[in-house]
């Protein structure tokens, strides 16, 4: 059994209005500058999607989709590490989900710093 190594960082999907996922990525942009933190938009990954999950659903009811990658992860998308060099791949490794459009901006862009 293959066991991935303990991973210092996270995967956040925000999906909302594309307005406030523009404000948060101003938030976030000095971070993202920095390399602390990658955004990716995955819309189109889910906007035709067979899936009936919320990220599916958030898209296909005209919500924008972005990937937050923080902490140790960013490098391991950085180096295309064989887990990580693909957005499916980026993707398998969600573990949390926000609706910017039922929380605040600043809350939101700030439970991201903190992961």
């Amino acid at each position: 059994m293959k066991v991935s190594a303990i991973s210092f960082g996270k995967v956040i999907a925000v999906s909302g209005k594309e307005k406030k996922i523009s404000k948060v990525n101003s938030i976030l942009q000095p971070y993202a500058n920095s390399g602390k933190i990658m955004i990716k938009d995955v819309t189109r990954n889910y906007i035709n999607a067979r899936s009936s999950g919320v990220l599916a659903d958030a898209a296909q009811h005209g919500a924008i989709v972005n990937v937050y990658i923080t902490g140790d992860d960013v490098q391991k998308v950085k180096n295309n590490h064989e887990e990580w060099n693909t957005t499916e791949k980026i993707l398998s490794n969600l573990c949390t989900y926000y609706d910017v459009n039922k929380m605040s901006i600043s809350e939101t862009a700030r439970t991201i710093i903190k992961s």
